[in-house]
């Protein structure tokens, strides 16, 4: 299989650790300083910073294979203000007029509509520029009406397109997140990645899958079981060769508590909510972690909170949901009329990288605030290394990316 080279545009870090694993040559484009920083750390090329360089002055832009994009998503966001679906129709609109074959006119969208919904078409401009071979985008579902558009579009430029919502937890990755993804190639029919591991069921976390692995627990990316990631994540481990500076090592929390399997993730959920919609079970660390999002200040729980009497609780078994830019749990009550009391925890940022699967030498430099940022806004590198493969495997030669992605997931 010889070396592929990549554009991953609005970069941050998940997809180049999933090149890294697969043997792709990427090169980002990122605005962010502290992720650039984190980007370099870890031996990533950055070659320009502004999206809208490479479509104003696209001789800059390298000869790339495959093309990827994860544009930003706030505004798309269950967890952000709702601006991208107000405008939704708008930057539907603006594809079926055709505005990005013309890139002064996105720009001026951008100026009309909030800028970073505007950015969701830069992907699109691209694509229409310099026809990409490959092409992988990923997005919050609420984006998936766009990527059924850009579909339509790219179908009458002669690729073969494929979108879907994927789980996170069905590629290995121990957190429930759901993402938008759209693929597609010009060199034949693309094929979406299989799933390797099952489904995780909250309202019935024993229901598995069939022919495939049981989803992966935050137990067993934490540290609870032989040889998991937290065996080398722990908190005695290398930070110099990390950049982590002195005096700013990760606290002790859930990974070194000998009771662990006493502390249990509640949903942050408020009474109105919980009125509306039911109360919702929390998690224990036998089961997948909650999603944690970009910009909602923690994990979507509330928090690890310790129970003496978890043995009544009838959810013995879960993965992690989101992780978001700023995973800390935070100290708080579940709501007003919960039984559940007691002290809460925090993850470290060393904890949520894991929760991502990250691997456990990657470089962190960087405040804490920049480091949950990155980890948080990332596309899990186990996801993203699945979505790759897959794509990039030619049939004749799917069997050998499908063992390159099974060593890496092992």
């Amino acid at each position: 299989m010889s070396e592929t080279t990549a554009l991953d545009v609005f970069a941050g870090v998940g997809w180049g650790v999933a090149c890294g694993w697969l043997g792709v040559r990427e090169y980002g484009v990122e605005i962010a300083p502290s992720a650039i920083r984190l980007r370099t750390a870890s031996g990533m090329h950055t070659i320009y910073r502004d999206v809208w360089s490479g479509l104003c002055f696209p001789w800059i832009v390298p000869a790339h294979r495959l093309y990827i994009a994860s544009p930003p998503c706030q505004t798309f966001s269950i967890a952000g203000g709702g601006e991208g679906r107000k405008a939704l129709g708008d930057v539907l609109d603006a594809i079926d007029a055709g505005l990005y074959r013309d890139v002064d006119k996105l720009i001026a969208l951008g100026e009309r509509l909030d800028p970073r919904t505007a950015l969701v078409l830069v992907p699109l401009a691209h694509i229409w520029q310099h026809r990409p071979e490959l092409v992988a985008l990923e997005q919050v579902p609420e984006a998936l009406p766009v990527w059924h558009a850009y579909a339509n579009v790219m179908r009458g430029l002669g690729y073969s397109v494929h979108v879907e919502v994927m789980r996170a937890e069905q590629f290995g990755v121990p957190q429930t997140r759901k993402r938008a993804i759209l693929i597609a190639r010009l060199d034949g029919k693309v094929v979406p990645p299989t799933p390797t591991h099952s489904r995780y069921y909250s309202t019935d976390p024993g229901r598995l899958d069939p022919g495939v692995e049981k989803w992966v627990s935050m137990a067993e990316a934490l540290g609870g079981t032989p040889g998991s990631l937290m065996s080398t994540y722990s908190t005695n481990g290398d930070y110099e060769n990390r950049g982590v500076r002195d005096g700013d090592h990760p606290s002790s929390t859930i990974t070194s508590k000998a009771d662990r399997s006493q502390w249990v993730v509640r949903k942050a959920m408020g009474a109105g909510m919980v009125e509306r919609h039911g109360d919702r079970p929390g998690r224990t660390l036998d089961q997948p972690a909650f999603t944690i999002r970009g910009n909602a200040g923690g994990m979507e729980p509330g928090g690890f909170v310790f129970r003496e009497e978890l043995r009544d609780w009838e959810w013995l078994d879960a993965p992690a949901t989101t992780i978001a830019a700023d995973p800390r749990i935070t100290a708080r009550e579940h709501h007003e009329h919960s039984e559940q009391s007691g002290t809460s925890l925090r993850l470290t940022y060393l904890e949520a990288a894991a929760l991502q699967s990250f691997p456990p030498d990657m470089v962190w430099p960087g405040n804490q605030g920049e480091r949950f940022l990155a980890i948080g806004n990332a596309v899990p590198p186990l996801m993203a290394a699945a979505i790759l493969g897959a794509l990039l495997a030619p049939p004749a030669e799917r069997d050998a990316w499908d063992n390159v992605f099974a060593e890496v997931a092992g």
